[in-house]
């Protein structure tokens, strides 16, 4: 994406910018602590797990996949 603003205002419509740290190192969440399979387990037992958006959508995409 070219920009001529700084990074930090850089308008980013993919949700997933440079920038930014990448959402997932292999299966890992970035940030989180927990692998995918472990925050999908998380959450359908009602614990709070704190992600991105981008993270909380891989997430649950890769739940409704297993079903």
């Amino acid at each position: 994406m070219r920009s001529d603003k700084p990074l930090s205002t850089a308008r980013c419509d993919t949700g997933v910018c440079g920038a930014d740290v990448p959402p997932l190192v292999g299966s890992v969440l970035t940030g989180v602590g927990m692998m995918v399979a472990q925050a999908a387990a998380a959450l359908e037992r009602g614990e709070r797990v704190v992600m991105t958006d981008v993270q909380e959508r891989i997430v649950r995409e890769w739940a409704a996949a297993r079903l």
